[in-house]
């Protein structure tokens, strides 16, 4: 059985890189990281990619330092509902609770995830008998991916998932596995699960692998290790939230998909990537090139890189079925391809093909600075720094509540978001009679001291928007009514009271 695994791990066929290609992979692998450097410095600084979904996540961990853990669908302050799970904002509520500010704790948590990523890959690639080099070159160029860039600059919890599962897969790569590595990864990808619910993908592939391998006790001491800590996990999220979680997961947990729409996953993740993401297709490309040479071979189900890679695309499809997935949810996908297609250089090609492979490598690592660059020029600097600063100095002076969009900004005004989640809102308005009601009534009495939107109700994808997507019917005319716009600064467009009296409407 142990002979089996060795084989698996081995490198018989490969032979030496010439130092042009480590030369070249490594400088597109810097180049890579400067631009990352100074993309985060930039992003930063002017809160480019604080969207509404990262402001979720950031008011939810407001709401646990505030001794709120998973406020109600609705309740005295407003709107709930969400299918975050809750590792990542309850690390952050711990770095507010220690004084930390908001964007700054978000931006050192996010930041601490995609390093803890990239060293775990590069120790899962070590320990599938990588040569360090390659192993680093090959963790730098997790960052080549607009979800890696993402989620460094824009806090979510994929990065810290991804980097978990990772580091499961890790502990239990090399064949001296024992009951206490088997411990200490079912305790990863608990943790994994802890902060993504879909992050199921890492112990699925060490299941199966350790299966295939010959070690099913093992295999089975994993699963009953995981599964007990799922319900560990998932009994401390009903009793923490008294019950709140169950309500909350119950009405959220589909987000509005069907059968139809699952279908249509592959299409949404290809479009998702093409806007977003463009790079990725050609690391998945590399990957799918080592798939093929993998799934000839008779030890298929041994190879942990290749059973990564393909949970990891079936898990993402069944993602990318449900509306509104954005392509962070494509980290996953980019850590797969390049730790299947890098362990397949280094223990199944030929010399030739490694050298290639390795010129392949960096070539598209540099491909995907273009989309890159191109981002941070025409997305990232024209943003104004701290423009929700500005927003506040509108606002802030308000003693009603203030309904954003994007639920940061009443965070970083001291108070709490009347709606936590915008596109949940109109969601749960299909299945709950009456529930847009109190949203609604408190428009039109003119309740909030501001209402500050995200995209402009002028346009017809505006109009669609807060229709459709967001908010739902009935929304625009209650804001048009009752409220004027008194400030547009970048994506952000304040709307105060009609019969308040304030600044001039103005244009940054």
């Amino acid at each position: 059985m142990k002979t089996a695994m060795h084989s698996m791990t081995s490198s018989p066929l490969t032979g030496r890189v010439s130092s042009g290609a480590r030369a070249f992979l490594l400088a597109a692998v810097a180049l890579i990281l400067l631009i990352t450097v100074v993309r985060a410095s930039i992003c930063w600084t002017n809160d480019a990619e604080i969207s509404h979904a990262a402001g979720v996540i950031i008011a939810m961990a407001a709401d646990l330092k505030d001794g709120v853990f998973y406020r109600p669908l609705f309740g005295p302050d407003g709107y709930g509902g969400t299918r975050y799970f809750p590792l990542y904002f309850s690390l952050h509520a711990l770095l507010l609770k220690l004084g930390i500010p908001v964007l700054l704790s978000a931006y050192l948590l996010s930041a601490a995830a995609i390093i803890l990523l990239m060293l775990g890959t590069f120790y899962l690639l070590r320990e599938l008998r990588v040569e360090p080099w390659l192993a680093a070159g090959s963790a730098g160029a997790l960052l080549a991916a607009g979800s890696a860039q993402l989620s460094l600059v824009s806090p979510h919890p994929d990065g810290l998932a991804s980097a978990l599962n990772v580091w499961g897969l890790a502990v239990v790569a090399r064949p001296q596995t024992s009951q206490r590595k088997i411990l200490l990864a079912s305790a990863l990808f608990t943790l994994a699960w802890s902060a993504k619910f879909t992050a199921v993908f890492g112990f699925a592939t060490a299941f199966v692998w350790l299966l295939s391998a010959g070690f099913p006790r093992m295999a089975l001491q994993l699963a009953g290790g995981t599964f007990c800590g799922y319900l560990l996990v998932a009994g401390t999220m009903i009793f923490a939230s008294l019950g709140r979680f169950l309500e909350i997961f119950k009405a959220c947990a589909s987000g509005g998909t069907n059968l139809m729409l699952m279908a249509s996953g592959p299409w949404n993740m290809a479009t998702v990537a093409a806007q977003g993401d463009r790079g990725l297709f050609l690391f998945v490309f590399l990957a799918l090139l080592a798939l093929v040479s993998s799934v000839f071979s008779a030890n298929f189900l041994q190879n942990l890189p290749a059973l990564f890679f393909v949970a990891t695309i079936a898990v993402t499809v069944v993602i990318f079925g449900s509306p509104g997935t954005n392509n962070n949810h494509l980290l996953d996908v980019q850590v797969a391809a390049i730790i299947l297609f890098t362990a397949w250089l280094a223990n199944r090609a030929s010399p030739l093909q490694k050298q290639l492979g390795v010129f392949a490598l960096a070539l598209a690592t540099l491909a995907a600075v273009i989309p890159l660059w191109h981002h941070l020029k025409s997305w990232d600097l024209p943003y104004h720094p701290h423009r929700f600063q500005t927003v506040l100095a509108l606002t802030g002076d308000t003693q009603r509540p203030v309904l954003a969009e994007n639920p940061v900004i009443p965070v970083l005004g001291g108070g709490q978001p009347y709606v936590l989640d915008p596109w949940m809102v109109q969601l749960l308005r299909k299945h709950i009679p009456n529930f847009e009601k109190p949203l609604l009534e408190g428009l039109r009495n003119r309740t909030f001291g501001a209402v500050v939107l995200m995209k402009n109700p002028a346009t017809d994808f505006g109009r669609w928007w807060y229709e459709t997507a967001s908010f739902g019917p009935g929304f625009l005319s209650a804001v048009s009514e009752n409220y004027r716009l008194a400030l547009v600064i970048d994506d952000q467009r304040v709307y105060l009271p009609i019969t308040d009296t304030s600044p001039r409407s103005r244009t940054k």
